[in-house]
């Protein structure tokens, strides 16, 4: 659905830039904002890159720019736009993927004609309006967006709220037998204390100790942080360490090769769960042929200079911590509302031996999150930079995560689950 509309708002967008350019095609904006991109300094950058990406301070949103609006003239407006679309052009990865997820042709060109038409007369709320509409129409893959300024990554979680009693909806299908644990949103919510959400959740688990059948729903959880889930349900149930592999790709973009210098850290296996790029950069072709990656897709290696991979490293809890679910069966649903660290929860958990149900999971699912402000109004907007594939070299923001069992007909996956757990007991 989500995608459907995206592409709606594509059409409608590429409707009104061909109803409005007709003969007043922006040729002296473009003339002038290619003089305007040549005279853009370096990014300026205003973070380190984080495990789970990046915050901008409370004094870096775009709360100070709304009060000075009225100083912003159109040339500030065209040089935030020549940095934003600098930025892009030579560290975002994903132009191909945009383009045959939603049939937009050049999206780069279509999304720079669509910020740039009439730009000499825009106010200040229309030129957050056009960035913003602008990104929109490029579905947000590899978390391309706005910073708004009351932005978070917290989860709408009303239902959950730390100043009402938690209410888990896990529950006994089958007693001694079949467990049902639904994850809570605060369990991917790392804004605020999880504590009640944990307790509960281990109490839980407590009770069903020797299950035969242990059924984790994670289909209602969007994006966040996955530690909390790690170290729930991962770390309980593995008795060696595991290391989790991802293969990336980035520009030879100057900010791209940067957020791998600064993730590149040496492997520390006394730290309880970590994210390292554990190798260094090599050329693409030369990663691509390592790894013998058949379904790479050509025309998005054309813009790709260097491959590494990239490591989930996770111990097993050890000592009177350790609450393993001690199911002989572990079940995760899943679906298209889970993306970002919800799909990576599903790849680590079924590198961990979960068994996954339900449908294919949704995109924005890479990694090197890199946040800026531009210089003129101070506006903000963050992008991934690294172009995640498989073991086959797909792109998993275009192919994402497939469960084990697909949704068998007229079932969802919970149905679908206690069908085959039914049918293995006959």
């Amino acid at each position: 659905m989500k995608k459907i509309s995206i592409l709606l708002m594509s059409i409608l967008v590429l409707a009104v830039l061909v109803a409005c350019s007709g003969d007043v095609e922006p040729v002296e904006l473009k003339m002038e904002i290619e003089q305007v991109y040549a005279e853009v300094e370096q990014p300026i950058e205003y973070s380190d890159v984080e495990f789970v990406g990046l915050e901008i301070e409370p004094e870096q949103t775009a709360e100070d720019s709304v009060d000075r609006a009225d100083q912003f003239t159109t040339e500030d407006f065209l040089y935030d736009i020549a940095f934003l679309l600098r930025n892009l052009e030579e560290n975002f990865p994903f132009f191909g993927v945009i383009e045959r997820l939603f049939d937009i042709s050049d999206p780069l060109d279509t999304f720079r004609n669509y910020v740039l038409y009439d730009a000499d007369n825009l106010s200040y709320l229309d030129f957050r309006t056009r960035l913003e509409d602008g990104f929109w129409m490029l579905g947000g893959v590899a978390h391309l967006d706005f910073n708004h300024p009351a932005h978070s990554w917290s989860i709408d979680t009303d239902s959950w709220s730390n100043n009402e009693p938690l209410e888990t909806p896990s529950r006994i299908i089958k007693e001694d037998r079949i467990a049902l644990i639904m994850t809570p949103p605060d369990f991917f919510d790392h804004s605020s204390s999880p504590a009640r959400a944990m307790q509960e959740t281990q109490d839980f688990i407590r009770g069903i100790q020797g299950y035969e059948h242990v059924i984790i729903d994670l289909r209602h959880i969007g994006g966040g942080w996955l530690d909390n889930f790690i170290n729930t349900f991962v770390s309980p149930n593995i008795s060696e360490p595991l290391s989790f592999y991802e293969f990336a790709f980035i520009t030879d973009g100057e900010i791209a090769q940067q957020t791998h210098r600064n993730l590149y850290r040496p492997n520390n296996p006394n730290l309880f769960f970590l994210r390292d790029v554990v190798t260094p950069l090599v050329s693409a072709d030369l990663f691509v042929e390592q790894h013998n990656f058949l379904n790479i897709n050509a025309d998005d290696l054309e813009n790709l200079a260097y491959g590494f991979l990239l490591e989930t490293f996770i111990q097993p809890t050890s000592g009177n911590l350790r609450l393993p679910l001690l199911a002989d069966n572990i079940w995760l649903l899943i679906g298209p509302n889970n993306w970002s660290a919800a799909e990576i929860t599903g790849r680590v958990a079924k590198e961990a031996g979960f068994t996954l149900v339900g449908e294919q999971t949704s995109y924005r699912n890479s990694w090197g999150r890199r946040n800026f402000l531009m210089p003129r109004t101070r506006y903000p907007f963050f992008m991934d930079t690294f172009y995640v594939t498989d073991d086959t070299g797909r792109n998993i923001e275009e192919f994402p995560l497939e469960p084990h069992y697909f949704n068998r007909p007229d079932m969802d996956a919970l149905e679908t689950v206690l069908s085959i757990i039914a049918e293995r007991s006959e």
